[in-house]
């Protein structure tokens, strides 16, 4: 059925602007809620189109748009004179008769338009069938008075009030929409936008300058916790050559987000290769080699190299073979030139049978001696490691996760997007203390559910450098509500008073008057520890805060730092950073910071080690800086142990080493950025040879500030899979999605996320 009358005009020959408000009047006594669903095979799962393939043909009304179908006899003048909202209207009754209403019409947005549709039927009814809405509409307005911007806004505000919906908590969006099916595409737009959780499907050709500066926001679309987002999508038609009643039509629609998250992309494609290739030899490695050579030299040029042969190895790849290489590339050529490359690393005497580790700038790896899983630990980097719009695109393909993680706390606060994701970039720079500290414990929380719970990755030892202890703590599921110590930490004197802002504890141990000040920093110096505690007791303002490898951190008074630094003989590299964790005054706080970090545990954390055993829960073994010994698992002991590392200087060159010495092999930097894993490579270099404990270890990090995100995540896989590290690569293989199973079966009777 194809629903498509004419518009119904006033004597004065403008389109009459109450259409779509004269068929809502008598629903407003109810909200509306109209579930949409993407209607292609990509986003639409399977439960989903069983469902609506179950609706009879006189329980189906298409809506085309003038040109979504040119094989369907229509009027096109007919169709491009209509409105939306008017048609909204009509399907609004249709909606209320139990009939499945399909909006049809050309993306002209795509490289090659395709006809698109979008599914709506009444959300009550969406929820009994258990079908997961991409988004709601809950209100529409439309009014075509030649009164501009002001007629616009006040079409949004009827919109709005008709969805009984705040605007305060609304994002806005306006665009031009000429035809019925650039309205159409709109709508689409809005629908992926929520579904995706980014603002990014906003953003096209047809966008027109907005009057409140909102929607700059291209990354994930944050929104308070337990909150639906809502978008308000304002239509305005521009065109002169329209017939007078669709001239200057202003249309509102309000679209709140639904349960169902939009299929993610792909992590491997023909633009980012991937090609994990295992063997129980060299030869044999090498030998496929050459088969993969032969294939891409064959290969039909019509056809890539992702589509045609990715899965044919990945389902070849033995996760149980001893021996294993990754091969990435950006493109078929260049996988040719890193397989020859790794042709040569094979033949080399120093790969083949002295054990070094092979590795290009694009990420291809190989390693003729894996660590294993046996010696696998976390590395959780301190504060200062957060940059603007770190992995900004990564919820792009891990949808599922920032959909659990934002139903278990606070999403936006987690990682302070307020700062990080601000529009200028600077502001991330500005951070203070206690949000570096919460961004910092976010970024690593984030990462270790993305390697534990999405690749399958498990750690058996975990440490922290400095704050990343609590970090540690907060992401490897030991404390029980690690979310509470967002506010607590935004709040606290300990981060914003004491060891910084003002510096309150060490105003009281240099017994400073109210009105002395202080002038704090921090410089990174290459030297040996020993040369600058021989001159600390001559600057009393100046201590030894860090020791990492080849260098040191040295903090305090400015000028007593630049003096020590001149007596060295050193160049400092200055941190420009206020804190004055790891120095002596910070012991004068260090009761309020064990207090600060003794928290809950979570039951299962204290499970018996036979009963984690039993449970397949290899337990993972925590390593402060603190003391030597692995720290007991209870409340007590782990607010001691931060305290402990949080108030003394910190060595890290020490920390590695003992971890190192109880079997720590293949460290995994999990968090922004890569702060440790160049220390603990120098670390472990230099102590290379001094014991039979030190063996070969490695240091990978899964993220780098300034690269693409998606890229070092591979990078890091690739490399646990040449060290034989089990994960899945499922992920890998398919995109998670909600292919087989939504991703919430919470939904409220409006059809709203609960």
């Amino acid at each position: 059925m194809n629903l498509a009358p004419p518009l119904a005009t006033l004597h004065s020959g403008q389109t009459e602007t109450s259409i779509a408000d004269t068929a809502m009047t008598e629903k407003l006594a109810k909200p509306l809620r109209i579930a949409v669903l993407l209607g292609d095979a990509v986003n639409l799962d399977s439960h989903s189109a069983q469902v609506l393939g179950t609706f009879t043909e006189r329980e189906r009304v298409q809506i085309c748009a003038a040109d979504a179908n040119q094989s369907t006899a229509h009027e096109p003048s007919v169709h491009e004179q209509k409105s939306l909202t008017a048609l909204l209207g009509q399907a609004t009754t249709a909606i209320e008769q139990g009939k499945l209403v399909e909006l049809k019409f050309n993306d002209g947005n795509l490289p090659q338009p395709l006809t698109q549709s979008l599914y709506l039927l009444d959300g009550l009814r969406a929820a009994k069938l258990r079908l997961h809405a991409h988004a709601f509409i809950a209100g529409f307005a439309a009014g075509n008075e030649t009164t501009g911007v002001a007629n616009a806004a006040a079409v949004a505000n009827a919109a709005l009030a008709a969805a009984k919906r705040n605007p305060a908590q609304t994002v806005q969006h306006q665009t031009v929409a000429n035809t019925l099916n650039e309205a159409f595409v709109a709508l689409r737009q809005g629908v992926t936008a929520l579904a995706a959780r980014t603002q990014a499907p906003l953003k096209g050709t047809t966008d027109i300058k907005q009057t409140n500066d909102t929607n700059h926001q291209t990354g994930y679309w944050f929104s308070d916790q337990h909150q639906a987002r809502v978008l308000c999508l304002n239509l305005v038609a521009k065109t002169s050559h329209q017939a007078d009643e669709s001239r200057n039509l202003n249309q509102s629609l309000v679209l709140t987000q639904g349960t169902q998250v939009i299929a993610p992309k792909a992590l491997v494609d023909e633009n980012r290769l991937f090609v994990p290739i295992s063997g129980d030899s060299i030869n044999e490695l090498k030998a496929k080699l050459f088969q993969l050579l032969s294939s891409l030299d064959i290969g039909a040029p019509d056809r890539s190299f992702a589509s045609h042969q990715l899965a044919f190895w990945f389902e070849r790849y033995d996760a149980n073979a001893p021996l294993a290489l990754v091969l990435m590339a950006a493109s078929s050529d260049d996988l040719k030139l890193e397989a020859n490359a790794m042709l040569t690393a094979l033949e080399s005497d120093a790969v083949r049978h002295h054990g070094q580790h092979f590795k290009t700038p694009a990420g291809s790896c190989f390693t003729a001696k894996p660590l294993g899983d046996a010696g696998l630990t976390f590395v959780y980097p301190g504060v200062g490691t957060v940059y603007a719009n770190m992995f900004n695109n990564l919820h792009e393909y891990f949808p599922a996760l920032y959909h659990q993680l934002e139903r278990e706390g606070d999403l936006s606060a987690m990682l302070q997007s307020p700062q990080i994701y601000a529009e200028n970039i600077k502001t991330a720079a500005s951070m203070s203390l206690s949000q570096q500290a919460i961004s910092g414990v976010g970024a690593s929380y984030l990462f270790t559910k993305l390697l534990t719970q999405v690749f399958n990755i498990k750690p058996k030892m975990a440490l922290g450098y400095s704050m990343g202890e609590a970090a540690m703590w907060a992401s490897l599921d030991v404390w029980q509500t690690p979310h509470a110590m967002i506010n607590a930490t935004e709040n606290s004197d300990i981060f914003n008073h004491a060891i910084s802002g003002e510096l309150t504890a060490v105003r009281r141990a240099w017994q400073l008057a109210d009105n002395e000040s202080i002038v704090w920093n921090s410089f990174v110096v290459r030297a040996d520890s020993n040369e600058i505690k021989a001159l600390l007791p001559e600057f009393h303002r100046a201590y030894l805060a860090i020791t990492q490898g080849d260098t040191c951190v040295i903090a305090g008074c400015e000028t007593s730092c630049k003096a020590l630094l001149a007596k060295l003989g050193k160049r400092g590299i200055a941190a420009n950073r206020v804190t004055a964790m790891h120095t002596a005054p910070a012991m004068l706080v260090h009761g309020q910071v064990q207090d600060f970090y003794t928290q809950a545990l979570k039951p299962e954390a204290l499970k018996p080690e036979a009963l984690k055993a039993a449970a397949q829960d290899s337990p993972i073994r925590f390593i402060s800086a603190a003391q030597t010994a692995p720290v007991t698992l209870d409340s007590t002991s782990i607010g001691r142990a931060i305290a402990d590392t949080f108030c003394s200087p910190l060595d890290f060159s020490a920390l590695i080493q003992n971890a190192t010495e109880q079997g720590a092999r293949l460290f995994v930097e999990v968090g922004a950025d890569r702060q440790t894993s160049t220390l603990i490579d120098k670390i472990s270099h230099a102590h290379a040879g001094q014991s039979t404990a030190n063996e070969a270890t490695v240091a990978i990090a899964c993220n780098a500030k300034g690269a693409d995100a998606i890229t070092c995540l591979l990078k890091c896989l690739a490399q646990l899979i040449s060290h034989r590290v089990p994960l899945s690569l499922a992920p890998l293989i398919k995109p998670l999605s909600a292919d087989s199973t939504p991703l919430s079966s919470a939904v409220s009777p409006k059809g709203e996320p609960l």
